[in-house]
């Protein structure tokens, strides 16, 4: 079964694309957009900042992109988001702290876990929504499609050595 490539936003370099080995397509796939994805999350980091959400600062520090490894084949696929909970590094003990929730339970607890960043993303009925993130694709959405012109012009000049 072939897999299924599909670049938007960048016409004229899909047939070179194309003659790209199927490792190398992946790779420079993958590139491409994490390449893209690393503009939108400094975008994202810088407008958290300037609307002052940066009261510990756990937020603006885990801004991240994340590959979907369960992506479909031929697609490369990465999120742009705030890690919390789990999803934070590897917690060393001296991070993590004893918590008491209303129903009685000890649990542990993550030192500044970002937890609240989708309250402020996408708001509450007390919060109306930063909208930090979605800001950030709206402000460099051109300067990222550059990036991953480029990025696939520097892969190909290699190839093609």
């Amino acid at each position: 079964m072939a897999a299924k490539t599909e670049l938007i936003g960048l016409d004229g370099l899909l047939d070179q694309f194309k003659r790209l080995s199927a490792n190398m397509t992946e790779r420079t796939a993958r590139r491409m957009v994490a390449t893209a994805g690393g503009i939108l999350r400094k975008e994202a980091k810088a407008i958290a900042q300037s609307q002052g959400l940066n009261k510990t600062g756990a937020m603006i520090r885990n801004i991240s992109i994340k590959r979907e490894r369960n992506a479909p084949e031929g697609t490369e696929q990465y999120h742009l988001g705030v890690r919390h909970g789990k999803q934070l590094r590897k917690a060393k003990k001296k991070d993590l702290e004893l918590f008491l929730r209303k129903n009685g339970r000890i649990v542990w607890r993550r030192t500044d876990d970002p937890f609240y960043w989708r309250f402020l993303e996408f708001g509450t009925k007390a919060i109306n929504p930063f909208r930090f993130m979605q800001q950030s694709l709206e402000n460099k959405r051109n300067e990222a499609i550059e990036a991953m012109k480029k990025r696939l012009e520097d892969d190909l000049r290699k190839a093609g050595r």
